[in-house]
Formats: C-alpha cells, structure tokens, sequence
C-alpha cells in the first residue's frame, strides 16, 4: 500500500516537473533537458508501464531534447541568414532577448516570454539602424529576426510537449 501511494506521488511530481519543464521551453530555458532528466530520475527506481526499456525512453528523450537544441540555433540563426540579417543584428537579437527575458519578469506569467520577443526585436532594430542608417531596413531586419525567434520558439514549444506526451504515456 505505501509502495503504491509513493509511487502516485511520484508520479504526480512527474506531471507537475514535465509542466514545468513545458513552461519553461518557450522562455528559452532549458524545459526539454528537464523533461528528459525527470525521466532518467524516474527510471532510476521504477520501470516504465507497457515494458518500455529505460534506455529506450531516456535516449529518445536527450536525443529529442539535442534535436530542439540544435533546431532551435538553425531556425534562429540560419533563418534569419537565409533574409540577409547581419550577425551583429542577430547577436544584438540574444542579448536583448536576454535583457527583455530579464525586465519582463514582473509582468504576471506571460512578461518574460513578452519580454524576450520585443527585446530581440528592439535588439535587432536598434543595431541596424546605427550601423546602417536605414529607419525602413532596421524594421525589416527587425520583423525577420522576430519572426524566426517565434517560429523557433513554437517549433521547440512543440517538441516539449510531444516529449511530455510521450513520457506520460510511459509513466501512466
């Protein structure tokens, strides 16, 4: 009987974990590495319903999350590479991000997420406007930047929820 209570339990912080770990992926911290270190954890003293090998469920869960990784640098790199963005505009994207990331954390739940989209935007505008006096080029460069940093954001968002997807039906 407590066998089977603390394993409820465990598996109810498994949910709430792997939701954190949903929540954190579009703020461009490390949510599928959770995801997939939650599970390494969980099979360290249960086994996974439906016979699942261990090795099995956690080498798909860290290669999907190196996937997301990786997707995530090529979308917001190359994607933006592929509109003739400037590398100074893509690396004055990251670090406002990173400050909007930052600023944004009083705003209830949503400002860091709203936070990091405007400051890659201000970020990329700011830098091509000084660098190429161009008010109408620095939008563009702008609105590309921001456009790939979403689509990024959706695609990896996506990949932690069919992580979660996935690690729930092992667990349950």
């Amino acid at each position: 009987m407590l066998e089977s209570s603390l394993h409820w339990l465990v598996r109810i912080g498994m949910v709430i974990g792997v939701l954190a770990g949903m929540l954190m992926t579009p703020l461009s911290l490390p949510g599928t590495w959770l995801i997939a270190f939650l599970s390494i954890i969980y099979s360290l003293f249960y086994s996974f319903d439906g016979g699942a090998s261990s090795y099995w469920v956690n080498g798909w869960l860290l290669g999907l999350a190196a996937f997301g990784e990786l997707m995530e640098f090529v979308v917001g790199t190359f994607g933006g590479k592929v509109a003739k963005v400037s590398t100074g505009a893509i690396i004055a994207a990251f670090i406002g991000g990173m400050v909007g990331l930052i600023v944004g954390v009083p705003v209830f739940l949503v400002g860091s997420l709203i936070g990091m989209f405007i400051g890659a935007f201000l970020g990329a505008f700011f830098y091509e406007w000084i660098v190429l006096k161009s008010l109408g080029r620095a939008l563009v460069t702008a609105c590309t930047v921001l456009t790939t940093r979403l689509v990024a954001s959706v695609l990896k968002t996506l990949l932690a929820l069919g992580m979660a997807v996935f690690l729930w039906m092992q667990i349950f």
